[in-house]
């Protein structure tokens, strides 16, 4: 073998090397980041309106596309929303999830009451009925809470955090809420989030900047 042939078996084994290390890196379904292709020989790649992520996948019917089944729009407050009453009023509703998809997401809502004697309690509510809803929350008013943990079944505005003690009047805390969803293979599904007072005297204040989101 002369120094040509040896030079090009070492550039090819390199070559080949190099291709492992890439694709070792790609997932290895069809839900890999947006812009890049996938080649295979069979499967279905649906498309899905409004969802987070798309690729190019190309089988042996042609050139079709797909996506997460997530959207990631997402849903947030440009101004304050406030409740003085003691029933659950909308904060904001989550972009809609189409039937048959299991889904994360979460809320981080930050919260004042203009009272240490007023609380806050926040609810989640289901368009249709799912066949699961799970919320943690975590609430934060510098003391440890311990999370709540709720689990939805039906269409009715559910409880998903106890009565949040206000220690400072006016203060800023925050509750962070976490979730999956699990919608029923017909019914697509909108997730809103409540939130009320426990007195007519009390004003709860959730702040611009919080948001909701589905996470892909």
């Amino acid at each position: 073998m002369n120094c040509l042939q040896r030079c090009a078996r070492r550039a090819s084994i390199m070559l080949a090397a190099l291709a492992v290390i890439l694709c070792a890196g790609l997932p290895a379904s069809a839900q890999v980041p947006s812009g890049l292709l996938r080649f295979g020989t069979s499967g279905v790649y649906a498309p899905q309106l409004g969802d987070c992520l798309s690729i190019l996948a190309m089988n042996s019917s042609g050139q079709t596309a797909t996506d997460s089944s997530v959207p990631c729009s997402p849903a947030y407050l440009a101004a304050a929303y406030t409740n003085a009453t003691t029933a659950y009023t909308a904060v904001m509703s989550l972009p809609t999830l189409q039937g048959g998809v299991v889904a994360h997401g979460e809320c981080t809502l930050t919260w004042a009451d203009n009272n240490t004697t007023g609380t806050a309690t926040f609810a989640a509510q289901l368009s249709a009925a799912p066949t699961d809803l799970w919320v943690t929350a975590v609430p934060t008013d510098g003391v440890f809470v311990a999370p709540t943990y709720t689990t939805i079944t039906t269409t009715t505005q559910t409880a998903v955090t106890g009565a949040l003690v206000t220690t400072t009047a006016n203060a800023n805390y925050r509750v962070r809420l976490s979730f999956v969803l699990s919608t029923t293979a017909t019914a697509p599904s909108t997730l809103t989030i409540y939130a009320e007072s426990n007195s007519a005297s009390y004003t709860v204040t959730v702040q611009p900047g919080s948001s909701c989101e589905w996470v892909p």
